[in-house]
């Protein structure tokens, strides 16, 4: 019987051997070597982790910093919601108006209503009732037509009665709630003519 041949492996056959090895218990090995738990951040190269290797809907906004999610489309608008319960009432307004139109003789042909002629003094000379206070209030005067045919006259004036600062001292009915008209010819003489009144607010 001849002598054994002492057996070299070629480095060819090394190789392939270890590859084999490693290929059929590397899972293994790594199960066994790595403890749960032990691979962290430090472990995992930067981008290692894609998309695809994350389970869907397991990432929460928290796990995001500000700014990195772009904002989405404008939804569109809701419903319209049910109305609101009714505000409080508002002050009363103060955009009233009383008013009358007056003949030369003192008499009132129309009016907004509540005025009377208290008192007719003189020549020219009117006090009215408005049945309520007239004093700091607009007042406008202006001449008319009613029952007067004459188109000579002046200016007209009105103020309240019993006030010094606003009006004048009535002779009749001198309270804050009657007014004094007085008309004018055209030579600024006071003269009985017809005239339009207004106490406003």
């Amino acid at each position: 019987m001849g002598r054994l041949r002492r057996f070299h492996p070629s480095p060819a056959l090394v190789i392939a051997s270890v590859a084999l090895v490693i290929a059929l218990g590397g899972t293994s090995y790594a199960a066994v070597a790595l403890p749960p738990n032990s691979v962290g951040t430090a472990q995992l190269r930067n981008g290692a982790v894609t998309g695809k290797k994350v389970r869907l809907n397991t990432l929460l906004l928290s796990n995001f910093k500000s700014g990195q999610i772009p904002a989405g489309p404008v939804g569109p608008a809701g419903p319209a919601g049910p109305a609101g319960p009714a505000g409080p009432a508002g002050p009363a307004g103060s955009t009233s108006v009383k008013w009358a139109v007056v003949r030369p003789d003192g008499g009132i042909v129309a009016q907004s209503g509540g005025i009377t002629l208290a008192a007719k003094p003189g020549s020219g000379e009117y006090i009215l009732s408005f049945g309520s206070t007239v004093t700091g209030h607009a007042i406008v005067a202006t001449g008319a037509y009613a029952n007067d045919a004459s188109d000579q006259r002046g200016e007209s004036s009105a103020g309240p009665c019993n006030s010094a600062t606003e009006g004048v001292t009535c002779s009749s009915s001198n309270n804050t709630s009657s007014l004094f008209v007085e008309t004018r010819n055209n030579l600024g003489t006071p003269a009985d003519h017809a005239f339009y009144v207004a106490v406003l607010g």
